[in-house]
């Protein structure tokens, strides 16, 4: 394992094992730490520069999340996502998605369609590059939706979901980006005109639309090989 030097700093603002799962969490999602990986206590001590307190206990965040895998006294390693956990994040995905778009819309204030705009605008950008930085986002969207929900059982399980979705995408190369800019000018009207129904329909359909994409792009790959 890589082991760079420690950029974690005390905080007042936030737990320390808090700020080590933010840590960890960007290095399985940006590949520093890979799948498969064992993960040491001593290199991720000397790695974080903190005690293996708020490192244990963030690892054991990071099981619940299904981004770690522990099998006690054999491993503690990244975990190695599969196809079907893909397909069952990003069902979850959307249909959460599709909630907290009927929920938060029509709660709406004129700031949040300014803002929700701006993350259409940057969708648009990066659905027009054909770049995957439009991954991201759609988790800013359906995040800030969430936000927004009043409802804050959907808030709390949606952290571990968004978390998830970002691991298991890693495997999973293909994209639809035509789909997602047809889809850009539906939300936008929806979100200003503060309908739910629409707002929901629109994720609905989106789904729909990428998971069939996904299905006819790994059915060429099978036959190619």
């Amino acid at each position: 394992m890589p082991v760079p030097k420690s950029t974690v700093e005390n905080s007042p603002r936030k737990l320390l094992r808090d700020v080590v799962l933010e840590k960890m969490l960007t290095a399985i999602q940006d590949g520093t730490l890979q799948a498969g990986e064992r993960l040491n206590d001593d290199e991720l001590v000397a790695w974080l520069g903190v005690s293996r307190t708020p490192i244990r206990e963030a690892i054991a965040k990071l099981v619940d999340y299904g981004l770690v895998e522990m099998e006690a006294n054999r491993y503690t390693r990244v975990a190695s996502p599969t196809a079907e956990q893909y397909d069952d994040a990003f069902q979850m995905l959307f249909g959460v998605g599709e909630l907290a778009a009927r929920w938060s819309f029509p709660r709406f204030e004129d700031a949040d369609v300014k803002a929700f705009g701006a993350i259409l605008d940057d969708m648009r950008a990066h659905a027009t590059a054909e770049d995957r930085a439009l991954n991201d986002d759609i988790d800013r969207a359906i995040a800030f939706m969430v936000a927004r929900s009043g409802n804050d059982l959907l808030v709390k399980t949606s952290e571990s979901l968004l978390n998830r979705a970002k691991f298991v995408r890693i495997g999973e190369p293909e994209f639809v980006f035509w789909d997602v800019a047809q889809a850009l000018d539906g939300f936008r009207a929806a979100a200003k005109g503060r309908d739910g129904e629409a707002g929901g329909a629109l994720v609905r359909g989106l789904g729909r639309a990428m998971a069939e994409h996904l299905a006819t792009a790994r059915a060429a790959k099978a036959a190619e090989a």
